[in-house]
């Protein structure tokens, strides 16, 4: 290990190991999640579930990956609709398909839109760069069968939060160029353009975008410390998604770190919906990533949330939905509706910081 470098107590130790902690962690997670589903508004149940190949990770298999897909129009009418694909959190441990529910309602409540929520294979066992590899097989796999669900296969948008909003960005890297990496992919991509391609956007909820900082550094860039995830529960995130172990200083792979993508991919991002929180140790990479985008002269929308730290938008056990998930979810959607009826210029933060539609928006909310 390197001088200065986080010492993690589970480092290292066997996957076997962080396996058997994982488990125990998903099994409360998972309890946790489906008892908060009972608070209302309660989300609404896919329509069906799907089952896609893994075919250009190393642990290639069939029906591998679980997606969940919430389609209002099922078995009525198939012309092209929006499509949204979504990518749960948890720490590239924990989360499932579904636990982003009340995101896919809000999104279904405005739009004529098929959701997709791709359920990754998770770490310990299928660590880094598995679950990025999985995002960007489901990414290709759902374009593939487009007419079969109904949705228009070059208009897409990805979501995600917090370890899934990561996977939406480092999905869009691999798709730019698969082959600086060896990735051999036989399903046709159609040609960038502008770079984006087929991704009309992506609207992320506080990623993680820069692992070559440690997680010690990130808590003092905190404005509360306090209130940022535990070490314990980092340090198991840690280790089991970068295993075997990565010095900090070595972890610039944009699939790993993708803020840390090259100018010339920055370049050529598409629009971009980034949702913060004010007290959570991501929250100055987010900044800083936000920076680098409006200096590239992409668009790019980014909120503050005040006050709330990560993951506030998942309802605690037994309480009630914080007020502002709401306004934050309907912002991000009123940015998507921009991209998708070919305003997205009007979002640029040089030009305004307001727009006119139901939900006030401001670039860069101060703290």
């Amino acid at each position: 290990m390197s001088e200065g470098e986080d010492v993690n107590p589970v480092q290292g130790v066997a996957r076997w190991r962080l396996a058997a902690k994982a488990a125990i962690l998903r099994s409360a997670a998972s309890l946790a999640f489906t008892l908060s589903n009972y608070t209302a508004p309660v989300p609404p149940s896919p329509t069906q579930t799907v089952w896609l190949d893994s075919t250009i990770s190393h642990w290639r298999e069939s029906k591998a990956i679980r997606v969940y897909v919430w389609d209002p129009a099922i078995g009525k009418d198939k012309r092209k609709r929006r499509a949204l694909i979504n990518f749960h959190g948890g720490g590239f441990l924990l989360g499932s398909g579904t636990d982003d529910g009340r995101w896919v309602a809000a999104v279904q409540d405005t739009a004529d839109t098929v959701v997709f929520s791709v359920e990754y294979r998770l770490a310990p066992g299928y660590p880094y760069p598995t679950p990025v590899e999985d995002c960007v097989d489901a990414i290709l796999q759902i374009r593939e069968r487009a007419e079969d669900f109904g949705i228009d296969p070059d208009n897409i948008i990805l979501s995600g939060f917090s370890a899934g909003a990561t996977l939406a960005l480092s999905s869009w890297v691999i798709l730019q160029d698969p082959v600086r990496w060896g990735y051999q992919i036989t399903r046709p991509l159609p040609s960038p353009g502008d770079g984006h391609g087929f991704i009309a956007g992506m609207v992320l909820f506080y990623p993680v975008l820069d692992w070559t900082i440690s997680r010690t550094e990130k808590r003092e860039r905190s404005a509360k410390p306090g209130e940022t995830l535990s070490s314990s529960m980092t340090d198991l995130f840690d280790a089991s998604y970068i295993h075997p172990y990565i010095p900090h200083a070595q972890r610039l792979d944009p699939r790993l770190s993708p803020g840390l993508m090259p100018p010339e991919m920055v370049g050529k991002l598409p629009p971009i919906h980034l949702c913060l929180c004010e007290h959570d140790m991501l929250l100055a990479e987010g900044l800083q990533f936000a920076d680098k985008v409006k200096e590239a002269g992409r668009v790019i929308t980014s909120r503050i949330v005040p006050g709330q730290k990560h993951a506030w938008d998942k309802a605690p056990l037994f309480s009630a939905i914080h007020s502002s998930v709401a306004v934050e979810y309907e912002a991000a959607i009123v940015a998507m509706r921009h991209w998708l009826n070919g305003e997205a210029a009007n979002l640029n933060a040089k030009d305004v910081s307001q727009i006119d539609d139901t939900v006030e928006m401001q670039v860069d909310l101060p703290v």
